[in-house]
Formats: C-alpha cells, structure tokens, sequence
C-alpha cells in the first residue's frame, strides 16, 4: 500500500512554523535611543526587562584638565500595559563643568572658580529612577506621545543636590529611503532643583530632537541635538550628534555609536559615546 505524499502546503507550514522563532527580529527596530540624547515616546511591554550601558569620552574646549570619561546604566521594566519603570546611575572622571547633569553638580561652581573651568579632575555622578507612561499610540497623521518623569541624585564635589524631571516625548513614523522606516523624534523637558543654593539656578529647561533614517530592517543612521540650560553666567549646553544604531542577530541587542560636537562654549569640543542594549526578558 503506498504511502501518500505530504502536500506542498503542508511542507510550507512546517517551515514557517521552524522559522517563528526568528520574528523577533522582524519586529520594528527603536531608532531613537542611547548613546543619543533622545528618548522615544514608547513604553516596554508588561512583564519585560531590558538594561542598557553607555560609555562616553568627552573632550572640554578650555582648562588645565579637558578630558572626561563617563559611564551610565539603566534597567527598564514594562510594569502595566503603556507603563515602564526606569532605574538607572552613572558615573564621571574629569572636567566635570561640561558633562550635560554633572555640569549642574552641587559645590562645582565654587570649585572652578570664576574661570568656570577646573585645575583638576574630579568624580561625579547620579542615580535616578523615573516612570515613563505612553499616552497614545502613533495614528496615520498623530505621533506617538509619552510623558516620562524623573527623579535624581546629583553627587560632585560639594553636598548631593536633588533634580526632578518631566519630559514630554514625541514620535512620528515616515515611510523613508526604500519604502524603510524615518523617524522624526522630541522631547521637551524641564528640570527642578529641589534644594537651591545661592546662586544656583532652580529651573532649567531643554530641548532633544532627532531625525532617524533606517538603511536595512536591523540598522538606523541618526542625527540629534539637544540643548538645555545650565547655571548662571554659563552659555546653554548645545549638542549634536551623528551615529548608527544597529540590532545583532536574534534580535534581543542592539548597539549604538555616536559622535557628537559642541555649539557652545560650555559644551564638550568633541563627544564619543557606545551604547549596548539588550532585552533581560520578555
């Protein structure tokens, strides 16, 4: 008796189904992201986990020590449909007057002296948690908008200092080079210091915007500026960047480079920063 053949569709169904695992990657890729200073306005999905590291070099236009290195990390879970817990620190050796935050260190002013720029290199940092909520998602003609509050701990030369945060966030998808997606991205934000000293500024507030072009579905070219205010007699921070985010194979990673350029005085000359990011679990 003989057996009868597997039909082609059936074939065809057995090999989609070994291929689902890889659909992951075939999911949109985040193009507005770290080493950039921008963040997109989408939340991570309930019951997932991811982690970020972002390396930085900075190199000052003016002092004795001109040279920053930095570090930050920062753990995002997706607690509740549209809502994402965030909980992050980082870290910095140098000329601390011109790292975006740090700059605004309490005690530093009084360090640098009327000069505004350090004689010697100095360790900085910050914790921070926050919460970032997706208030809608992106429509045909509508973008995607998120608020994201913050609070931070500033440590520098002096006593800690207190921040708080809110931004608002602002995506919108365009059918771009090779029917590929291109996004246009901002955040407008305004920072609070809760404990102000004497001559310390209270209210800062800042602008990130990005343009994002995807050359393949795993990899994205990215332009971004930001600019914000920083203490009294200091001219604003004012940033720009240019790099590539790409997604490795399997789709859980993505890594980042970016090199960026200061507008200002009190801006770093020059920046280069790698970012890597991957998901934890989902």
């Amino acid at each position: 008796m003989r057996r009868p053949k597997p039909r082609p569709t059936l074939l065809l169904t057995a090999l989609l189904a070994a291929a689902a695992p890889a659909s992951a990657q075939d999911e949109p890729m985040e193009m507005a992201d770290a080493p950039f200073e921008i963040s997109g306005p989408a939340a991570a999905a309930p019951g997932s986990a991811g982690i970020g590291f972002v390396g930085v070099y900075e190199r000052a236009r003016r002092g004795r020590v001109r040279s920053t290195g930095a570090g930050e990390t920062e753990l995002k879970f997706g607690v509740a449909p549209q809502l994402e817990l965030q909980i992050g620190g980082s870290g910095a050796y140098g000329a601390l007057e011109t790292r975006r935050r740090l700059g605004n260190a309490p005690g530093l002013e009084e360090e640098t002296g009327a000069t505004g720029s350090d004689e010697r290199a100095r360790w900085g940092g910050t914790t921070r948690i926050g919460a970032l909520y997706q208030i809608s998602e992106e429509g045909d003609a509508a973008p995607a908008i998120g608020a994201l509050g913050r609070l931070r701990t500033l440590y520098g030369p002096g006593r800690k200092g207190y921040e708080a945060e809110g931004l608002l966030l602002l995506g919108k998808t365009f059918r771009g080079f090779r029917d590929l997606p291109f996004g246009a991205y901002a955040n407008l934000g305004w920072t609070t210091r809760i404990d102000p000293q004497p001559g310390e500024r209270t209210n800062r507030s800042l602008l990130n915007a990005a343009l994002a072009q995807a050359v393949s579905p795993d990899t994205a070219l990215v332009v971004a500026y930001s600019r914000s205010r920083q203490e009294r007699d200091e001219r604003d921070f004012s940033l720009l960047q240019a790099g590539v985010r790409h997604r490795l194979a399997g789709g859980r990673a993505v890594i980042g480079l970016a090199a960026g350029t200061g507008l200002s005085r009190d801006t770093p000359r020059f920046q280069v920063a790698l970012a890597l990011q991957w998901v934890l679990w989902e």
